[in-house]
């Protein structure tokens, strides 16, 4: 079975858009949270903070849904969903990298450094309109 990939019509979406990153709490009730992300090689990168909800959801079920709505045409989305996996990013490499992305200056960007991890979707269905 091939992996499924973002089609070249829905490719700007993926570029430098803030997307709505949904996981599944304790309760069994997703969470949905405004995220930057990359992405690179068909996979979805974005980078957390340990102390954050969704890294503590991701642990406890590695699964998640990225949602981009095209700000001019809010009929036209793009939705991957799919398996997580973390890494720990101790020298901020992937977090100075999309911060980069995204116009911003890692150094003065207001985020925690602290226990930072790179957060890879891995998509298992990718679902456009519009």
């Amino acid at each position: 079975m091939s992996t499924p990939t973002v089609p070249e019509s829905h490719l700007d979406l993926a570029t430098t858009q803030t997307a709505a990153l949904s996981t599944i709490g304790s309760s069994g009730r997703p969470q949905t949270t405004a995220v930057w992300f990359l992405l690179e090689d068909g996979v979805v990168r974005t980078s957390l903070a340990k102390s954050r909800q969704k890294y503590a959801n991701l642990m406890a079920n590695p699964k998640a849904t990225v949602f981009v709505i095209d700000t001019a045409n809010p009929f036209r989305t793009l939705e991957i969903r799919g398996d997580v996996t973390m890494e720990d990013d101790p020298d901020l490499a992937f977090f100075a990298t999309i911060i980069r992305a995204y116009g911003q200056d890692p150094e003065t960007f207001p985020a925690p450094r602290e226990d930072r991890v790179v957060v890879t979707l891995q998509p298992r269905r990718v679902v456009v309109n519009g």
